[in-house]
């Protein structure tokens, strides 16, 4: 993968210092990407303060902030997803969760609504993909001043009006990280207990059986960070529970699910190794995140033709000091975006490579 010209020719800005001189005052850095009808967005946050932000970009290589995006004070995106025309970005403001909408125009972020609304701000929608006419979104709504944690769902058919689903006993002590869909199925997978951690955790709602808790296998050891379809099932990927090693898991159904055995592809000198995004091309499966090393860590990905036996973690120069936190397909490009210069500068990055 090469850094695209919007990073490697970016001029610097001008300096300011917080905490100590290595430490920037303008940051951001992107969380998500995906396609839309006006082409590839990228979202995340520029701080401080926090603000959200989304670029546009036609190749992967060229980023452009996207025209009448706002986030405002103290927002941040974290993922993003189209239906059609139609295009919905996720994430959180100072009320909880909240969503952006666009039909290729104007952007127009929802109003506060009881659903999204979450006490202390202790909320948010992390993951959204299309479903039926509209999307599902997936997070958390955690309630610190009772020391409570749950999952959560929201359905919209217009990303400005949400309904979350009735879950509390199946969604309690999780959250949600990653989020898919095909057909009548919606499969969401994350953590239940510690947010970074784990145990692993996995949801699957059919209209037949509602919301089910999976089934995770030999145990449930790790975390999911993001989930993808495939021709024979879903594929999720994360850290294993020691955060020493990557881990995936495969499923044909969305909930009964196994883990990867352990390879070398999921180690790297018993220092942390986590997948953090993945997706789906032609032939098999790109995994991004990021890898413990002498500097700050690197970006690292790897390929895999059926979610069980990976090759990686593969380093480039252009990784070194970055992270990869999103992944998208577009033609025949992989495009992943993150940040590089953790912890001390975080700046947005991007990179493209031919899909496998």
């Amino acid at each position: 993968m090469v850094q695209p010209s919007a990073v490697t020719s970016a001029p610097s800005l001008l300096p300011g210092f917080q905490c100590h001189p290595c430490h920037f005052l303008a940051e951001n850095q992107f969380f998500g990407v995906g396609e839309s009808t006006v082409g590839l967005i990228a979202v995340g946050v520029q701080q401080p303060p926090a603000q959200a932000i989304a670029f546009s970009s036609t190749d992967g290589t060229r980023w452009v902030p996207v025209p009448g995006f706002d986030g405002g004070t103290g927002t941040t995106a974290i993922a993003v997803g189209s239906s059609g025309p139609r295009t919905v970005i996720v994430g959180l403001d100072h009320s909880g969760a909240t969503a952006w909408v666009s039909d290729g125009g104007s952007w127009t972020q929802a109003p506060r609504q009881t659903d999204l609304l979450v006490p202390y701000a202790a909320g948010a929608m992390t993951s959204v993909t299309a479903f039926g006419s509209g999307f599902v979104a997936g997070g958390y709504r955690d309630d610190p001043l009772h020391a409570t944690a749950s999952a959560a769902v929201w359905r919209s058919t217009d990303g400005i009006t949400w309904r979350a689903d009735d879950g509390s006993a199946t969604f309690g002590g999780g959250r949600i990280w990653g989020i898919a869909a095909r057909a009548g199925t919606i499969v969401a997978v994350g953590t239940s207990g510690d947010p970074v951690y784990g145990p692993a955790a996995a949801w699957r709602w059919t209209q037949a059986g509602g919301w089910q808790r999976g089934r995770i296998g030999p145990d449930a050891a790790g975390a999911m960070r993001a989930v993808v379809t495939t021709p024979v099932g879903f594929v999720a990927v994360g850290l294993n529970g020691h955060d020493d090693g990557a881990l995936a898991w495969t499923s044909p159904d969305g909930l009964s699910w196994t883990a990867a055995p352990d390879q070398p592809a999921f180690q790297y000198y018993g220092l942390p190794l986590r997948m953090q995004s993945v997706v789906a091309g032609p032939t098999g499966l790109v995994a991004g995140g990021w890898r413990s090393d002498a500097g700050k860590g690197s970006a690292v990905t790897w390929t895999s033709a059926d979610g069980v036996t990976w090759r990686g973690p593969t380093w480039e120069t252009s990784f070194s000091g970055a992270q990869i936190t999103g992944l998208t397909l577009s033609g025949g490009t992989v495009v992943a975006v993150g940040r590089i210069g953790y912890p001390d500068w975080n700046q947005a990055a991007a990179w493209v490579s031919p899909a496998p």
